[in-house]
C-alpha cells in the first residue's frame, strides 16, 4: 500500500480546519467595516445613488446590519424616494426595534413626510436609548425650529454640538450659531470637502458664501426702523391677470425714491423685485443667486442688493437687504414682497376690506418693547436678548444646559400671548407657513398659507390618498420659474383648517415633490387666494399663530 507523502494526521487537519473558520470569522467584520466605509464616503459626497447601491450589497450579503439599514434609508431619502425609505426603515425596525440608528432614521423619514409629532417621538425614543446620539439631538432641533420653540431648538442642537463637533451634520447645522466671519470661515471649509447635500443646495450654499465674503467685514444690513411710526395701515391693491380674472393683492413700496407696486405674498420670502425697477430705483449689488418656486423653468438668475430707504404705508425702513431677478418683471409684476417682512410685526390681512394693518406684537412678560424692524431677507424671526447668566430657559428644562458666553443673543421660544391662545399654531419653515389641513376627513396634511396662489392647490402625492386625480389640459400655472409642464385636478375635496371647513370640487392638482424637497418636509397643498380672500387673517411669525376670521357679511368685492 503506498502513502501519500501530503497526508496529514488527523488531528492536524482538524487544527487547520479550525484556523481557516477562525479567519473567516475574522476577516467577515473587516469585509463589512471597509464596504460600510465605502459607502459612507459615497454618502458625505453627496453621491446618494452610489451609497444607495453600495448599503444594498452589504444587506445582500449580510442582513440585519443596522448601519448599512440606516444608511439605506437616509440615502433613499435623498434621492426623494420617501415611501422606499419608510417601508425600508419600518422593515428593519421590525426586527430590530430597539436601535437608536433606525429610530433616528425613522424620525428622518417621518420629518420628510410631514409627520412632525411623530418623528419627534422616535427621535426622543432613540435619545432615551442613547443620550450621545447626534443625529436625534440634530433631528429635534429641526423639529422645534419648525414648531417655533427656539431655545429649545437652540438647546438640542448646543448638545450635538458639546458631543460630536467635529460631524459633518452637526458642523452644517451648527453654522448658524455663528457670527458673519466665523461663518464665513466655517462654509468655506464645509464646501471644500466632502458634504452630504445635492446640487441644488450645493449651489444655494455657494451663493451664500459669495453673499458672506461681500459683507462679513461691513456693518450689518439691519433694515431699522427710522420713523417713530409703530403702526400703519395701508390700502391694498387688486392685481389682475386680465380684465376679468383677478390674481391677487399688491402694496406700493418705494424703494429709495421710486416707487413700486409689488404682490403680497405669504407664500414668498422677503422682497424681490425685476431689474427693471432695481436700476430705476438705483439698488446696490451685493452678490449672484438663483431661486425658484412653483414652475417647471428651472432655477432664475438674480443677485441680491441693497436699498438706502425702504417706505411701506408710514414706516420708514433704513439699509435693508433685497433680492433682484435678471428678468423685467416677476410674474408679469414689478416684484413680490412676502409677508414674512413683517414677522416683527402683528400683521393683519383684512383682505374684505383690502387693507394691510401693520401693529407690535404683544410684548413678552419680560420685554419692555416690542422689536421693529424689516425682514426684507426673508430670514427667521429675530432673536431676542439673551439674559446675563444664559441658564435661565423659556419653555421647560433641558438634558445639559450648556455654559453660554456671554453672547449678545440667544432664541426663546414661542410666546402665546393670552388673547391669541385660541389662534392656530402653524409649522415655520423659513418663510414658509405651514398649515395642518385635513383633506376629505384625512390624517392632518401641511398646507403653505399662500395669498400668492390663484386657488386652493392639493398635491399630486396627497391627491391619489384621498380623492382621484386626473390630467386637465384645460388649466394653465404659472409660477415665479416659470409655466407647470402637467396640470391635474381631483375630485372633491373638503379642506378643513383652523375652524374652518370648505368644498372644493375639482381643486387644481400640482406634483410638488420639488417644494417638498427644498422644504424638507411634505407639502401637500396651498390655502390660495381665491379662498382667503374671504377671510381675515392675522399673522404672527414670531410666535408661528395665524387667526382666521370668517364673516359673511364682508367678503371682498372684486371691481371691475
Amino acid at each position: 500500500m503506498r502513502r501519500s507523502i501530503f497526508r496529514l494526521p488527523t488531528v492536524a487537519c482538524f487544527l487547520l480546519l479550525l484556523l481557516a473558520l477562525a479567519w473567516a470569522d475574522d476577516a467577515k467584520p473587516v469585509d463589512i467595516n471597509l464596504d460600510l466605509a465605502g459607502a459612507d464616503q459615497l454618502y458625505r459626497a453627496g453621491k446618494f445613488a452610489e451609497a444607495e447601491t453600495g448599503y444594498q450589497s452589504i444587506l445582500e450579503k449580510n442582513p440585519g446590519v443596522v448601519a448599512a439599514e440606516a444608511g439605506l434609508v437616509r440615502a433613499m431619502l435623498q434621492q426623494q424616494k420617501v415611501d422606499e425609505a419608510f417601508a425600508a426603515v419600518n422593515s428593519a425596525l421590525a426586527t430590530q426595534p430597539g436601535s437608536t440608528a433606525l429610530l433616528t432614521a425613522k424620525g428622518d423619514v417621518q420629518f420628510r413626510r410631514g409627520e412632525l409629532a411623530e418623528a419627534e417621538v422616535s427621535y426622543l425614543a432613540a435619545k432615551k436609548l442613547d443620550r450621545n446620539d447626534v443625529k436625534a439631538y440634530l433631528g429635534l432641533a429641526r423639529i422645534y425650529r419648525s414648531f417655533s420653540l427656539y431655545r429649545h431648538a437652540y438647546d438640542q442642537l448646543m448638545s450635538a454640538h458639546q458631543i460630536a463637533p467635529q460631524n459633518i451634520e452637526v458642523q452644517r447645522a451648527w453654522m448658524g450659531m455663528l457670527s458673519r466671519k466665523e461663518k464665513l470661515a466655517a462654509l468655506q471649509a464645509y464646501l471644500a470637502g466632502p458634504h452630504p447635500d445635492d446640487e441644488r443646495e450645493t449651489k444655494w450654499m455657494q451663493e451664500y458664501l459669495e453673499f458672506l465674503k461681500a459683507t462679513a467685514d461691513k456693518p450689518i444690513h439691519a433694515c431699522r426702523l427710522s420713523s417713530k411710526v409703530e403702526h400703519t395701515q395701508t390700502k391694498l391693491q387688486t392685481m389682475y391677470t386680465d380684465p376679468q380674472h383677478i390674481r391677487g393683492i399688491g402694496i406700493t413700496v418705494r424703494l429709495n425714491s421710486h416707487n413700486a407696486r409689488l404682490q403680497l405674498d405669504t407664500g414668498a420670502g422677503g422682497i424681490i423685485v425685476s431689474r427693471k425697477v432695481a436700476e430705476k430705483a438705483g439698488l446696490t449689488r451685493i452678490s449672484p443667486l438663483h431661486y425658484g418656486g412653483i414652475g417647471d423653468q428651472g432655477l432664475r438668475s438674480g443677485y441680491s442688493a441693497v436699498a438706502d430707504h425702504i417706505r411701506i404705508g408710514e414706516l420708514d425702513f433704513e439699509d435693508c437687504v433685497v433680492y433682484v431677478t435678471d428678468r423685467g418683471s416677476v410674474a408679469d409684476e414689478d416684484g413680490l414682497i412676502g409677508a414674512d417682512v413683517f414677522s416683527a410685526y402683528l400683521v393683519d390681512l383684512d383682505l374684505p376690506g383690502m387693507r394691510l394693518n401693520l401693529a407690535p406684537l404683544p410684548k413678552r412678560p419680560e420685554d419692555e418693547v416690542a422689536p421693529t424692524s424689516l425682514n426684507s431677507e426673508g430670514e427667521e424671526p429675530a432673536r431676542a436678548e439673551q439674559k446675563e447668566s444664559g441658564s435661565e430657559q423659556q419653555g421647560g428644562k433641558t438634558d445639559n444646559p450648556p455654559p453660554v458666553k456671554a453672547a449678545q443673543y440667544l432664541p426663546r421660544d414661542r410666546y402665546v400671548a393670552p388673547e391669541m391662545s385660541n389662534w392656530t399654531k402653524v409649522f415655520r419653515f423659513g418663510h414658509m407657513i405651514l398649515v395642518e389641513t385635513s383633506v376629505n376627513d384625512s390624517n392632518p396634511m401641511l398646507f403653505g398659507l399662500d395669498t400668492g396662489a390663484f386657488s386652493n392647490i392639493l398635491s399630486v402625492r396627497a391627491g391619489r390618498q384621498v380623492t382621484k386625480v386626473g390630467a386637465d389640459e384645460t388649466l394653465r400655472v404659472r409660477g415665479v420659474d416659470g409655466y407647470v409642464k402637467k396640470v391635474y385636478s381631483a375630485d372633491r375635496a373638503i379642506l378643513q383648517f383652523g375652524h374652518l371647513r370648505q368644498n372644493n370640487p375639482n381643486i387644481v392638482t400640482l406634483d410638488l415633490s420639488t417644494l417638498s424637497r427644498d422644504t424638507g418636509t411634505e407639502v401637500s397643498g396651498f390655502l390660495g387666494f381665491a379662498m382667503l380672500r374671504l377671510l381675515d387673517v392675522k399673522l404672527d411669525y414670531r410666535d408661528g399663530l395665524v387667526d382666521f376670521e370668517y364673516n359673511p357679511n364682508r367678503v371682498l368685492r372684486i371691481p371691475h
